[in-house]
């Protein structure tokens, strides 16, 4: 299941989304979760958008 949440306010960084495409794991079967940070909002959301048009959601 894809999949993807964001965080505000991470020590140095304004914002920052996790997602994780439903494929990679940790060698113990956890999910592995890519991280990209932004300092702008607008270009949070053009990625947030871009997410949920591959088929993410939101958790």
């Amino acid at each position: 299941m894809k999949q993807f949440n964001t965080m505000m306010n991470v020590g140095k960084v304004k914002y920052v989304v996790n997602y994780h495409d439903g494929v990679k794991t940790h060698e113990d079967g956890s999910p592995f979760f890519d991280i990209v940070t932004f300092s702008n909002k607008k270009k949070r959301n053009t990625f947030i958008r871009e997410l949920t048009n591959q088929g993410y959601t939101e958790k």
